[in-house]
C-alpha cells in the first residue's frame, strides 16, 4: 500500500477536481516547485495510485437521459468472466460490479428513454446465456464525490448530478 503524505494529498485533491491541472499550476496552489510536483505525480502513477486521466462525459448532454441500476441474477453454470465481457460490449453499460447477496451483479446502464431501456433489458440483457433474472431501478437523481484521501469525506457535500 502506498502511504500518502500531506503533499501527495494536496496534489491528488487538486487533480481530482481538475485532472488537466498542470504541474506549474498545482505547484503555485500549494507553494512548492513544479519539478517536485512532477516527481510526486510520476511516483504515484508508477505506484498505481493514479490510474490514469480521462474525459468525463455527461450522458444527459449526449441524449442518454435515463440512468438505470440493474441487479442481475445469473445461472451459476455459465462462466461469469464471459458474462462480464458480454455486458461490457454494450455501449450503454458503464459499470458492472460483482456483488454478494441475492444478486450476482450490479450494472449501471444509461438509456435515451424508456423504450430504449426496455430494449436493453428485455432484448439484449435477457438474451445473454447466463441471464437468469433482473431487478431494475431508475435513478431519479444522483450525487457523487471524489474518494476521500484519509478515509474521511473531503470538504463539501458532494456533487449533485441531475438526470
Amino acid at each position: 500500500m502506498y502511504e500518502l503524505d500531506e503533499l501527495d494529498r494536496q496534489i491528488l485533491t487538486i487533480l481530482q477536481d481538475d485532472g488537466r491541472a498542470s504541474n506549474v499550476s498545482i505547484a503555485k496552489k500549494i507553494g512548492v516547485g513544479h519539478t517536485r510536483v512532477r516527481d510526486r505525480i510520476m511516483r504515484m502513477e508508477e505506484a498505481g495510485v493514479i490510474e490514469g486521466y480521462r474525459v468525463q462525459l455527461n450522458p444527459v448532454a449526449l441524449g442518454q437521459g435515463i440512468l438505470c441500476i440493474v441487479q442481475l441474477k445469473t445461472d451459476q453454470g455459465f462462466d461469469f468472466a464471459e458474462l462480464i465481457d458480454q455486458l461490457l460490449t454494450l455501449d450503454e453499460v458503464v459499470e458492472v460490479v460483482n456483488i454478494t447477496g441475492e444478486f450476482d451483479a450490479h450494472i449501471r446502464i444509461w438509456a435515451r428513454d424508456v423504450a430504449h431501456l426496455r430494449d436493453i433489458l428485455y432484448t439484449r440483457l435477457s438474451a445473454l446465456p447466463a441471464h437468469k433474472s433482473t431487478s431494475s431501478t431508475i435513478v431519479l437523481k444522483r450525487w457523487e464525490k471524489p474518494l476521500g484521501l484519509d478515509g474521511t469525506l473531503r470538504s463539501g457535500n458532494g456533487l449533485s448530478t441531475e438526470q
